[in-house]
């Protein structure tokens, strides 16, 4: 997966993957790219199938130091890094695995 993303991208990844699995690579691209477009919250929560809270939640457990401003704004390079993350995630979980078990 991390095939073409900079380190950022792959430290965003790393954190996403670290989070609690409550919501899929899917539910994370919609979260992030219905935010970053000014969908409100509760439009989010009713295309994804929760509440707004939850939506609120996340969105707030994906937001690191890597990818905010000291006072916890994303950034202009943060929003794109966090779109690229979100997207290659939910890439890579479409793809079927092809692993050997040795």
């Amino acid at each position: 997966m991390s095939s073409g993303l900079t380190s950022i991208q792959r430290m965003v990844v790393g954190h996403l993957d670290s989070l609690e699995p409550a919501f899929g690579p899917k539910a994370d691209v919609t979260i992030v790219e219905e935010l970053c477009r000014g969908t409100s919250i509760s439009a989010i929560a009713k295309q994804i199938g929760c509440s707004a809270d939850d939506v609120v939640a996340r969105w707030q457990q994906m937001l690191f130091p890597a990818i905010t401003t000291d006072h916890g704004a994303l950034t202009i390079d943060g929003r794109r890094d966090l779109i690229i993350a979100v997207r290659a995630r939910e890439q890579h979980d479409m793809q079927p695995w092809q692993e050997a078990s040795l």
